[in-house]
């Protein structure tokens, strides 16, 4: 019931005076308002617990409490003066102004959390695919093979949405030049910049099935994006090799292939074949091989810089410095999508 049709409701209820007597009216009044409140909150409340980020939490003090409140205060008020036809007529123009205002507090908020952050029932979705709110952001997903939830950031718009971001650079905010432990645990932050881990993007792509797609954008704001319809990694004891990457399909031309077959280096812990330490030279971490055709870990570099850094050399066949990067994976699926 939307919150017009409760004020009418309600308002309808309270004017029919000359049948309810005072202690009835109170009666209908506060089981209407609590029963409709309490469902709309318990529906938020529910999604609040399945999706992160939500503001639900926002709504448990705030319009619930603050009505049962001013209900309260209104009963007592309507106890001692329900005695005059005028004080009563008094009575029910405030109580109704409050059910209206507390009412529609109730709903905006829950609303709000039901359709930026729907449920996927009373289980965490198992990948972004199944998330079913088109707003990109943080959510919990339980992927198979994982005990505990997992918290990723969603891109829900382009390519048809429901990729999982595994890493991104867009202000150089955060220091890439990490040790072998920090690549494989995860840096960074959700939204910003971020490398999702290698033990996670191993877990996540094991056995296939995934999708990788990288977009890219110079410091002139050109947008190139490279797109593999297989993306596997290895596991920690194959130094999180490049396993498969499938076909190449995109703008940015195919940088990643050089790399396909590769372990990942780090510059404590290094598998290329330079004997001059490709991840220690560039100080980055990749799959090196000698050296790259694409290292997206690289330093980040201001628009002057032209030197070796942020780079997928295919972008425009220079080692000049890339403004912006983002890795997702998506499960794979047989149905085209377009950007």
């Amino acid at each position: 019931m939307a919150h017009k049709q409760l004020q009418l409701f309600i308002a309808i209820t309270l004017r029919r005076r000359l049948i309810l007597n005072c202690p009835r009216m109170k009666v209908i009044i506060l089981i209407i308002i609590c029963v409709f409140c309490a469902i709309r909150y318990h529906e938020a409340t529910k999604v609040s617990n399945v999706c992160s980020n939500c503001p639900a939490n926002l709504c448990g003090g705030f319009g619930y409490e603050i009505l049962i409140a001013k209900l309260e205060a209104l009963e007592v008020k309507l106890d001692e003066r329900c005695n005059t036809h005028k004080e009563m007529m008094l009575m029910q123009t405030r109580l109704e102004r409050a059910v209206v205002h507390h009412s529609r507090t109730v709903l905006h908020h829950s609303a709000s959390i039901l359709q930026q952050h729907p449920s996927c029932g009373s289980f965490a979705c198992k990948s972004c695919s199944e998330v079913p709110s088109h707003v990109s952001g943080r959510y919990k997903i339980h992927p198979l093979g994982f005990d505990e939830p997992l918290e990723v950031y969603c891109e829900q718009k382009v390519f048809d949405g429901g990729w999982i971001v595994v890493q991104q650079r867009l202000d150089g905010s955060v220091n890439f030049h990490r040790n072998w432990t920090d690549y494989q645990n995860g840096f960074g932050n959700l939204g910003g910049e971020f490398w999702i881990g290698l033990e996670k993007l191993h877990r996540l792509t094991k056995g296939g099935g995934q999708q990788l797609l990288v977009e890219l954008k110079d410091f002139n704001g050109s947008y190139k994006f490279a797109r593999y319809d297989e993306f596997e990694i290895g596991a920690e004891c194959q130094k999180y090799e490049l396993k498969k990457l499938g076909r190449y399909n995109g703008t940015a031309g195919d940088a990643l292939r050089y790399h396909e077959g590769r372990k990942f280096s780090t510059e404590d812990n290094y598998s290329d074949d330079a004997s001059r330490r490709c991840a220690q030279l560039f100080k980055s971490a990749w799959w090196y091989k000698e050296c790259y055709y694409s290292d997206l870990n690289g330093l980040y570099k201001s628009k002057s810089d032209n030197t070796s850094g942020l780079n997928w050399i295919t972008f425009d066949k220079t080692l000049h410095a890339l403004a912006y990067s983002r890795m997702m994976i998506r499960k794979t699926s047989s149905k085209p999508s377009s950007r």
